[in-house]
């Protein structure tokens, strides 16, 4: 997505905690894409984060998408682990969000697009943690939509099935299904595209 973007010639800052991974990102376009080294559970870190990148240049869109992710029976889970789930997928969004909606309000423009999950949808067997944090975006989003739609700011939420990306191959977690069903990520990022796209008094979720 953040290659696609920046092939475009939009200036993209591409977020996330590999500072090594980021840096290869930025080498694909390295006039539009900019690495940053950022832990989304930190507050602080991302307030002052969006402070810096909003005095270099506004920022229009904000594409949430961090997420860890693990299988286990819930009599089974480790909840250290659970608790890592819940502060990256459910406090990795809010902050960030929290971040940019100041200057979007102001602008009155900006469109917030979370990348959520099937599991925000229904409940899915062995995997009722990341359901419990990606139930919480779909009622945080759907929240905020009507609270920010009188500053003309949109969200848009999608809520995709399996995608073919390194999660699978992470920390023992395997995909349950036919993993040829996989979505190819360019999918998504040609669904984020058309989000972008739409009509101002068009929403999504």
């Amino acid at each position: 997505m953040a290659e696609t973007f920046a092939s475009q010639g939009i200036r993209v800052y591409a977020v996330g905690r590999n500072k090594a991974n980021l840096q290869a990102l930025a080498e694909t376009a390295p006039e539009h894409l900019i690495p940053v080294v950022l832990d989304v559970r930190d507050a602080e870190a991302v307030k002052e984060t969006v402070a810096k990148i909003e005095a270099e240049h506004p920022i229009e869109v904000l594409i949430n998408n961090a997420a860890i992710y693990q299988r286990s029976p819930f009599v089974d889970q480790d909840l250290e682990k659970a608790r890592q789930i819940l502060d990256t997928n459910i406090l990795g969004t809010l902050y960030p969000t929290h971040a940019v909606l100041p200057g979007m309000i102001a602008r009155k423009a900006g469109h917030i697009v979370q990348i959520n999950s099937v599991a925000g949808t229904r409940g899915i067997p062995d995997e009722s943690i990341y359901c419990a944090s990606k139930h919480a975006i779909t009622g945080f989003s759907e929240s905020l939509m009507q609270e920010l739609q009188p500053h003309n700011v949109r969200v848009s939420v999608i809520h995709p099935g399996g995608i073919e990306t390194p999660l699978w191959d992470r920390d023992g977690n395997f995909y349950p299904g036919d993993r040829s069903r996989l979505l190819d990520p360019k999918k998504i990022t040609e669904l984020v595209e058309y989000l972008l796209n739409a009509p101002d008094n068009m929403m999504f979720k």
